[in-house]
């Protein structure tokens, strides 16, 4: 779908939100959700299944931008899959645009609307992201922005990757609620942004700004809203705050002050920014372009040109923010839930072996066999949480099960070299080479002069995976070189 379209009159905006608008009020209001069945057991309830479900989002979304963060946070990329649709609507909805034929590769549709219509053949509302695809069924079932996360964080913890974060522990529950409620009530630019009148503008520019002195002022003595780590309050912050960046102090008129000129939602949010989890959900180019080219929103904003702002400079996105010193945790910007399955118990060879395959080698399969962009990053980041994992446990063992190699030693020290020499570029798993990770490095190194060492000819299977491809994929039978030998 091309981003530069035809400029269209006020009317698309008026039509687009025609539902919403309080024809006593003038203003927009919030939408209401049609499915909001709860996960669970029961004939009353969604069921709890591994792949059953089709997250959907829309990179520009605050509301689809907690849910998929939630996702990877918890690492339930593995048993929920991810659909996504293109910054742009048309005037009948999201499309997917980004995929080949601009049809979701799993759901088979055009328009998210024909998901809504199979969870609801008399739905006449706005299809909205984000949405819960039963992929059996092709129907939506789920679609409340606000509470998702929380159902992914509650309603699905025995899928929760190894060493998940706690976005919600129990000491905390009324306060993250609490302070959730307030961001997403208060810290609400669409005010601004959709003001259809200079007094309901006025009336939320201060309601708006208020609600930003009253961060400001809470983060000036701690690291995130609730303390020393991040929970569900941050996401839902976080989401806000980088689109004020990006966008609603430009073209929704909050411009009282930029997020720069508040010292510590600044730094809170660079802080949050450079976390893995939120780093790669947090499309900022994605983002612009969906609040000032989305053709409902130029003719609101009244962009006839379709031209997009110049700024602002996300370099310094990634400065060190020195927030860590408020925290009495500072190494750790997130507290973990309690690990109880067998699984993750790392103390005898075979649970050790079982763990690999799942953790790992299953990764690397999916991966290899991805044909679409959503599917390969899903299984990348599964790979790479695993090597995060295998990385911290190294930091306190020698060897995976203690101070002596075993079995389980010998099939990861292959994978890593294979990850080095052949993962790494045919199945464009490049997030990081193994010896990126001090600890695996250190624990390659060791393994190095050893009979394990021994067991694996990496030039040779890398020769053997490159001459083994078809013309298509490698044209001119080219094997690649690299990398240097770090033993």
């Amino acid at each position: 779908m091309s981003y530069i379209v035809p400029f269209q009159s006020i009317s698309l905006f008026e039509s687009t939100f025609k539902r919403q608008i309080n024809k006593s009020t003038g203003k927009i209001d919030q939408r209401k959700f049609v499915f909001d069945k709860l996960f669970g057991e029961g004939e009353d309830r969604l069921p709890v299944l591994a792949d059953r479900y089709r997250l959907i989002w829309m990179p520009g979304c605050p509301h689809s931008n907690k849910a998929v963060i939630t996702l990877r946070l918890l690492g339930l990329d593995r048993v929920i899959s991810i659909g996504e649709c293109g910054v742009l609507r048309d005037p009948r909805g999201w499309v997917f645009s980004e995929d080949i034929g601009e049809v979701d590769p799993v759901l088979k549709i055009h328009y998210l609307d024909d998901a809504y219509l199979k969870g609801d053949p008399t739905f006449t509302g706005r299809s909205t992201v984000p949405a819960i695809v039963d992929v059996e069924t092709g129907k939506v079932v789920q679609n409340d922005p606000i509470n998702i996360p929380k159902y992914f964080v509650t309603d699905w913890k025995k899928y929760h990757k190894e060493n998940a974060p706690d976005l919600y522990p129990e000491a905390l529950r009324d306060e993250i609620d609490k302070w959730s409620d307030y961001i997403n009530k208060e810290v609400n630019a669409y005010g601004c942004g959709f003001a259809r009148s200079q007094e309901a503008y006025d009336e939320a520019f201060e309601s708006y700004f208020a609600s930003l002195d009253t961060l400001e002022e809470r983060l000036s003595d701690r690291r995130f809203v609730n303390g020393d780590h991040i929970t569900l309050s941050d996401i839902h912050l976080f989401v806000a705050l980088i689109r004020f960046h990006i966008n609603y102090h430009l073209v929704f008129g909050v411009n009282k002050k930029r997020l720069e000129d508040y010292p510590n939602l600044w730094g809170y949010t660079r802080d949050v920014y450079q976390t893995p989890g939120f780093y790669e959900y947090t499309k900022l180019e994605w983002i612009k372009k969906h609040y000032q080219l989305s053709p409902h929103m130029r003719a609101k904003l009244g962009n006839v040109y379709g031209l997009l702002g110049t700024g602002p400079d996300n370099r310094a996105l990634l400065a060190p923010t020195g927030r860590e010193r408020l925290s009495a945790d500072p190494d750790n910007k997130f507290v973990y839930e309690a690990e109880a399955r067998l699984l993750f118990a790392h103390s005898d060879l075979d649970t050790e072996l079982e763990y690999l395959r799942y953790a790992l080698l299953t990764p690397i399969e999916k991966a290899s066999q991805a044909t679409f962009q959503t599917d390969l990053e899903r299984w990348a980041h599964q790979e790479e949480d695993a090597l995060r994992e295998i990385d911290r446990r190294l930091s306190s063992r020698k060897f995976l099960l203690g101070d002596e190699p075993t079995a389980a030693d010998e099939l990861l020290y292959q994978t890593l070299l294979r990850h080095d020499h052949i993962y790494y570029y045919l199945y464009k798993l490049n997030f990081a080479k193994s010896f990126d990770y001090p600890n695996i490095a250190r624990y390659e190194s060791d393994l190095a002069g050893t009979d394990i060492a021994a067991s694996i000819d990496i030039v040779a299977e890398r020769e053997q995976a490159f001459l083994a491809l078809d013309d298509d994929r490698d044209p001119y039978h080219l094997v690649f070189r690299g990398p240097e030998a770090r033993h």
